[in-house]
């Protein structure tokens, strides 16, 4: 008997293996099951490693369904020509933020079916017109890619799913989450809203000439008027694509949120992320929502959506975690501060600053300022939250004068209480402003600089952990230390590895005895509990 799709996630495998997020199950291939599940189409996800380690999987399926972003390229490339090698026939769909820039993905990786933008009906669409067992006019499907003969063909764009149909026709599928290696000790996406608020514009000038004409019409209060860019600019940060390809917030309701998620805590899964662009847009009022400032977060709604998932009795127990990640420093107030800390004491609000150099922010599209950050990780450390702060080196427009800013304002954020400094590298991305400027070069003076101040900071933070007991959940063998098992923190921490065989899932009290990297610590376990 054979399964009908495969679904491979490849997000941020970039070449084949995952170095960093190995515990982070994002919804994308989740989303994918969800609507097969509903079509009656049985399906399997796998992880991209797990395939290229037992290729010999493929030959229990029928087709292949691949998930990927644009850094992927390569190992997507390799698992579509396994697929074909071991498959005469069969089905390939490709989507994801791979598919923001289809034509050259049709060309050089050549799936059957690209799924460009929100995919969900663009799916059923394809499964349910019979796509996997027969011919289809794929012409007449809004929202795709396929190359023929005479060349890659893009459909007409398909709109965005309203609000109100989205979350009621397509969730994704709890069921599937198994199918992922050690996902009870994993870090499990939800999506709470899709689409971002900020539809600000970079003020730099970008490399085919075009150029802000300061028109004003990103702060009209016209919500028709900040959309349009005289300059055709893409909309929000400039590094950013989801406000161009997922558009104004779309707030998923409460009761869908928590039924996936109790099916979730069911099957065991102990660590629960709430993920959106900026959390604090969830039910705001006055869609089509386009300024990210105003009006204030809607506390109400989130206290209601968050309390009805910390009733669910796991989360009660203190078995699960609950996180939140992104918040816009603007939306952090005191008001947000002080019902967040009422309802999860310990969460670690993840908050942007990308650069702290106030001029810098606004030219790439940042809504508020680096001191409105400082606020917010102040306000978060009154109310005992223990906030993490971004920041993007090798952004365009990035100078010398630029990085001594960010540095200064790195040691502001660390000394109001942030608990830790995530330093990325910017990626050019299909679809935002900042599409055709270059990545960061090797050896980039800029970023190590960055990243020397960031590694101090962090291995300071870390010295304050020798010595504590954590309570964690057994993941995967540790790569580097044999017969060492790494351990991630049940709540926000950090990484441990610990002598000894634990299998995934199983929950350990670690007393930490040593710093082995700024972003790892050494532990032993004084207690287990399978």
């Amino acid at each position: 008997m054979t399964d009908d799709v495969l679904i491979v996630d490849a997000l941020s495998a970039g070449t084949g293996q995952r170095r960093s997020s190995r515990d982070s199950i994002g919804c994308g291939p989740r989303s994918v099951a969800g609507v097969l599940e509903t079509l009656g189409v049985n399906c399997r996800i796998t992880r991209v490693e797990a395939l290229i380690q037992t290729p010999g999987k493929i030959r229990r399926f029928d087709h292949l369904a691949v998930s990927a972003m644009s850094m992927d390229k390569p190992i997507v490339k390799q698992i579509i020509s396994l697929w074909r090698k071991n498959k005469s026939k069969g089905k390939v769909l490709l989507g994801g933020p791979i598919a923001s820039d289809p034509i050259p993905v049709l060309k050089e990786i050549k799936p059957n079916v690209l799924v460009i933008g929100e995919g969900e009906e663009t799916l059923h669409d394809l499964i349910s017109q019979g796509y996997l067992n027969g011919k289809v006019d794929l012409s007449a499907i809004a929202g795709i890619g396929y190359k023929d003969k005479s060349g890659p063909h893009i459909t007409l764009a398909r709109s965005l799913i309203p609000q109100k149909d989205l979350w009621n026709r397509f969730n994704p599928s709890a069921t599937r989450i198994v199918d992922y290696p050690a996902y009870q000790a994993s870090r499990v996406y939800i999506e709470t809203v899709r689409g971002c608020s900020n539809f600000r514009r970079t003020t730099l000038r970008l490399p085919d000439g075009r150029e802000c004409s300061d028109c004003g019409g990103c702060d009209s209060p016209d919500p028709a008027i900040r959309m349009d860019c005289p300059e055709e600019i893409p909309p929000g940060c400039g590094f950013c694509s989801v406000p161009s390809v997922w558009g104004v917030p779309r707030s998923r309701p409460a009761g869908s949120i928590v039924r996936e998620i109790e099916e979730l805590l069911n099957l065991g899964v102990h660590r629960i992320v709430l993920e959106a662009p900026d959390f604090l847009d969830y039910m705001r009022e006055g869609l089509p929502l386009s300024i990210p400032c105003e009006p204030e977060a809607n506390i109400p709604e989130i206290v209601h959506l968050l309390k009805r998932i910390t009733d669910l009795p796991q989360v009660a127990s203190g078995e699960v975690y609950l996180a939140i990640e992104n918040m816009k420093a603007c939306l952090f107030s005191e008001d947000v501060a002080r019902a967040l800390s009422e309802i999860l004491p310990s969460t670690s609000p993840n908050i942007g600053l990308e650069t702290g150099s106030e001029s810098h922010s606004h030219q790439i599209g940042k809504c508020g300022s680096p001191q409105d950050v400082v606020r917010s990780i102040q306000l978060a450390r009154e109310f005992g939250m223990t906030p993490y702060v971004y920041f993007i080196y090798g952004l365009p427009g990035e100078t010398a004068e630029s990085v001594e800013e960010s540095i200064r304002i790195m040691r502001n954020v660390a000394d109001a209480g942030a608990e830790r400094i995530i330093l990325y590298g910017f990626r050019p991305l299909p679809n935002s402003a900042f599409t055709a400027f270059p990545a960061p070069s090797s050896g980039n003076p800029f970023a190590e600089r960055l990243r020397e101040e960031a590694n101090r900071i962090n291995s300071e933070r870390k010295q304050n952990y020798v010595g504590l007991v954590i309570r964690g959940i057994a993941a995967e063998p540790s790569w580097e230390r044999h017969g060492y098992t790494m351990v991630y923190p049940l709540s926000e921490g950090p990484l441990m590895t610990v002598e000894g065989g634990y299998s995934a899932g199983t929950l350990l009290d670690v007393q930490v005895t040593d710093i082995l990297s700024p972003g790892l610590l050494l532990g032993q376990s004084v207690s287990s509990q399978e």
